[in-house]
């Protein structure tokens, strides 16, 4: 009855409690109140850490999970010949087998990241007492303790996220991947799956963004910068970073020595190694079709809402239409009249001050230097930009360079062969397609659609029309008087002529009186033009708006004896 005795504080309450019932009987509803709140409690706590039992299990994953790992894969898209055009991706990975991993990396990531990898089953408890004992001397976190199967366990199937519970389940992830898997998988799975930067996840894609190789041909420098950009691959970005990354690299060549997986001389070249980057990656990833690349992805994020695949995520193959020598033809052919389109522009170009000035805000605005700048400091790099010559010379020309858009079909399968979206074709990224993202008027590329209409109504090309003058009075009541390119007029003419001359009043006096404004709009449509025309008579000279890719597709029409084959990308 020691929790009775704990009541009597005297001699006098004891007796009290004895000799007094209505006493007792206080005393004893005190100590089942006690009791009762003390149950409570310790079944509050049991099943707390039930629940959390519970929440912690639920975050595990799942056996099908361990034994089918499914890292997140890039869609690799092709072209009709074979060839890889790009990469859509979240993280940019490819999958390496261990045996076309160097050594080097191998030994190089054991050293930097866990020395006793073949002797632990999953957690290395020396290591944990003796980061848990710094960090606490320390007040914070100098140092981690997680094995590359921990570090595995939280990339594969775990958060990133600072927490106890992260800590645990990693470590009981640690445990079950050992148990499933031999030392050689789990390596293979790490290498595969560890992000190296600039969006390369993967020893594979990692190789190719930093060094431009295959890791196969990787030196013992180039294994240990990538191992050693691991720990902060931001922080030792070697583009960025240069001094940063070779430190780096030169820690874990010490690593190596100190464990005895290189000997001194191996050390002492690799130190003296330049780091040989890949400084033209930027092309690498434009490859030959950006524009079709990304004419293609957006076509795919379509088919994924009905499919239910995620094309960042799920490794797919696609094979497009695009033939990939008839796309270094289009470059080229692009690239020549572009040239000596710009000159020709250039000679005639004549900048005046409004215009200068009105260009120049919006590309200072837009800058990511004045972006960036602290509000307070957003004037002074204003003027400093509006006063530096090189920037504004960039922005005259970026302002005053000519644009192009180029699209092959092929008119019997509506294959897109090739396609060339804009003059910066060399370096695009994303950004607007020439060839399907924007309207233009086609001018006289619109006729035929007019005389299609008139041939289909009866009229024999040799039908002739006058080539004269003519008034055509607007629905607003305003007259319009068109004229042709070379100011002057004829008698009459054939159809086929006024086609073959694009005489611009025959034209207007086909729609007029051959073929009706509604009837020249439905044909357009039935062939492929599916941008909204307005029906006014200026559309036989070509004013109304169209998609280059959609007249290209209905020009196809000709070509395929009549039929109208949708466009297929891939």
């Amino acid at each position: 009855m020691k929790r009775l005795r704990d009541y009597f504080k005297s001699e006098i309450d004891r007796e009290r409690y004895f000799n007094d019932p209505e006493y007792r009987r206080q005393i004893l509803k005190k100590l089942k109140q006690s009791e009762k709140i003390r149950t409570i409690i310790l079944i509050s706590l049991a099943l707390s850490f039930t629940a959390y039992l519970i929440y912690l299990v639920i975050g595990l994953p799942s056996l099908q999970q361990l034994e089918n790992p499914t890292p997140e894969l890039a869609t690799k898209v092709y072209s009709y010949d074979g060839e890889l055009l790009g990469q859509f991706y979240i993280k940019q990975r490819a999958y390496t087998p261990i045996d076309s991993i160097p050594k080097n990396l191998i030994n190089a990531l054991i050293a930097t990241e866990d020395r006793k990898f073949y002797r632990h089953w999953g957690i290395d408890f020396d290591r944990v007492l003796k980061a848990m004992v710094k960090n606490i001397l320390s007040f914070k976190i100098r140092e981690g303790a997680s094995t590359i199967t921990q570090q595995l366990a939280r990339n594969l199937y775990l958060s990133q996220e600072l927490s106890l519970t992260r800590k645990i389940r990693e470590a009981i992830t640690a445990i079950q991947i050992e148990r499933n898997y031999t030392k050689e998988e789990i390596l293979e799975m790490y290498l595969n799956i560890a992000y190296f930067g600039m969006s390369a996840y993967g020893v594979e894609s990692a190789s190719f963004v930093y060094f431009g190789k295959s890791p196969r041909e990787l030196t013992l420098a180039e294994c240990a910068l990538l191992v050693g950009m691991l720990r902060s691959p931001a922080r030792y970005n070697p583009f960025e970073y240069p001094d940063r990354a070779i430190k780096i690299r030169d820690v874990v060549l010490k690593n190596m020595l100190i464990t005895g997986f290189i000997t001194e001389e191996e050390y002492e070249k690799a130190r003296k190694e330049p780091l040989n980057l890949n400084r033209g990656r930027e092309y690498i990833y434009s490859g030959i079709a950006p524009h079709f690349l990304e004419y293609v992805r957006l076509q795919l994020l379509k088919k994924a809402e009905k499919y239910g695949f995620n094309i960042y995520k799920d490794g797919l193959i696609v094979y497009t239409t695009l033939d990939a020598r008839m796309q270094r033809h289009a470059i080229k052919a692009v690239k020549e009249q572009l040239d000596e389109l710009q000159k020709e522009f250039d000679k005639v170009w004549k900048w005046n001050r409004e215009l200068l000035n009105a260009v120049l805000d919006k590309a200072i605005k837009q800058s990511p230097k004045y972006l960036e700048a602290d509000p307070l400091e957003k004037d002074k790099v204003y003027r400093e930009l509006l006063n530096n010559k090189a920037f504004v010379d960039s922005v005259k020309r970026e302002a005053t360079r000519i644009q192009v858009g180029f699209v092959a079909i092929e008119p019997q399968t509506g294959y897109i062969k090739a396609m060339v979206g804009s003059s910066n074709f060399e370096i695009f990224k994303y950004g607007l397609n020439h060839a399907t993202q924007i309207k233009r008027q086609p001018g006289s590329a619109f006729k035929p659609f007019v005389y299609t209409v008139a041939i289909d109504n009866g009229y024999s090309p040799a039908y002739q029309l006058l080539n004269q003058p003519i008034t055509v009075i607007m629905a607003n009541g305003e007259k319009w008087t068109p004229s042709n390119f070379d100011g002057t007029f004829g008698g009459k003419v054939t159809l086929r002529e006024a086609l073959k001359m694009s005489i611009n009043v025959v034209a207007v006096r086909v729609l007029q009186e051959l073929a009706p404004i509604n009837q020249v709009i439905d044909y357009a449509h039935r062939m492929g033009i599916k941008t909204e025309i307005p029906p006014f008579e200026s559309i036989a000279l070509g004013t109304a708006e169209v998609v280059p890719l959609e007249i290209t597709s209905a020009y196809g029409v000709f070509a395929n004896e009549g039929v109208y084959v949708e466009r297929l990308e891939f």
